[in-house]
């Protein structure tokens, strides 16, 4: 079943605009009295088409979608790569379960973001999580925030557990910091250059806990996602 998400709610019925309008009508073509999920304030509805018109569709809830999951908070802190990368990052880490995505430039980024494209490109990767949010039927779409050009700028933002990724340490085990109670985690992983050891040890005054990923070298983009996954089947 078809999902999307919504701002606009009036008494028990939903408005649906924009290119979700041209989407039901010319590329899925749904007809009046299917039903649809919409998802309202990260709260998803059982919904009945009741009218198709040309800039708008208005759907009547039939029910609320009741979950009973806990849900650990998941916060990627992750190197900007290149961008045909970096897309495929967003898309499988929104699919995964992942809540905030901080964009990160270290030291040795090979991908900068000019300070007066940032607003496009962010508004660009956000549109990204939006249709990946839609395909995998999550209820809330993943936050895509201002880039962070300084490692002072991840410490804003505090966590029950965190944990940044470094290839250089064998260490601390990524499954034994798992195991303890934590339902915010903020995880951070680098670019294609890795991270810098200055910074790591920045990280470590933080409160960062430093793991190994195995004895294999992942790329960047396969680092996050190994991270991600291993969080949900750990605390889902």
């Amino acid at each position: 079943m078809h999902s999307f998400f919504v701002d606009k709610k009036i008494d028990d019925s939903f408005i649906i605009e924009g290119q979700d309008v041209h989407h039901i009508k010319n590329v899925i073509k749904l007809k009046l009295t299917q039903q649809v999920y919409c998802i309202y304030q990260s709260e998803k509805y059982l919904c009945l088409l009741e009218t198709i018109e040309i800039d708008q569709c208005i759907v009547k809830i039939i029910e609320k979608i009741e979950s009973d999951i806990k849900k650990v908070t998941i916060n990627l802190f992750a190197g900007i790569i290149r961008e045909q990368k970096w897309d495929f990052l967003l898309q499988k880490a929104t699919e995964i379960g992942v809540d905030n995505i901080y964009p990160v430039i270290f030291k040795r980024n090979v991908v900068q973001v000019e300070p007066k494209k940032e607003e496009s490109k962010i508004a660009r990767w956000q549109s990204i999580c939006k249709e990946a949010a839609k395909q995998s039927k999550r209820v809330n779409i993943p936050v895509v925030h201002k880039v962070i050009r300084t490692i002072p700028g991840i410490s804003k933002i505090e966590a029950d557990l965190k944990l940044v990724a470094w290839e250089e340490t064998v260490k601390n085990s990524l499954k034994n910091q798992l195991q303890t109670d934590f339902q915010t985690i903020n995880i951070v992983v680098g670019p294609e250059g890795g991270i810098d050891a200055s910074e790591i040890a920045q990280l470590e005054q933080l409160n960062y806990h430093v793991v190994g990923l195995g004895n294999n070298i992942l790329r960047a983009e396969t680092a996050s996602l190994y991270l991600l996954s291993t969080i949900m089947y750990e605390k889902h």
